[in-house]
């Protein structure tokens, strides 16, 4: 048996559900996470460049970023839930509430977490600068909250 894909060839990027796209980069952010806990070439997990090199500078989530990123402009409030989302589960630890996988692990610094999603968007979301994405991911969680 193999995989037919014809019913979704003709979907966008923007097409895929926000839940969808905060749950593959949920498990994506929380593997890089805990290898960057667990790796002991950084043996400094508070210091800047060991966040930067230890778990920044890993890609990872590409499909999923390049999702998130398509809904940026045509559905914006959809967009700014994800980031809320995340924000909310690593940022300000609330995973622990909804995942046993978040338990014993330590928040992941809000500017940490947007460093990492602008980093790993820049190979498939061209359209910006890393300084400009980390700008409108920070924006992202206020705006949300000011929404709802």
């Amino acid at each position: 048996m193999s995989f037919n894909g014809a019913f979704a060839a003709d979907m966008n990027s923007n097409d895929a559900p926000t839940g969808v796209i905060v749950n593959a980069l949920r498990w994506e952010l929380l593997n890089d996470w805990v290898r960057y806990l667990r790796d002991s070439m950084f043996e400094d997990k508070s210091a800047e460049m060991s966040y930067w090199w230890g778990f920044v500078k890993r890609d990872c989530g590409f499909e999923a970023l390049k999702c998130l990123w398509a809904k940026r402009e045509p559905n914006y409030p959809m967009f700014a839930e994800a980031v809320w989302l995340l924000h909310r589960e690593f940022s300000e630890g609330a995973g622990a509430d909804n995942h046993p996988l978040f338990a014993d692990l330590p928040a992941i610094p809000a500017e940490v977490l947007f460093q990492k999603i602008a980093s790993c968007s820049a190979v498939v979301h061209r359209e910006l600068t890393q300084e400009q994405m980390v700008e409108i991911l920070r924006k992202a969680p206020q705006d949300y909250t000011g929404m709802s």
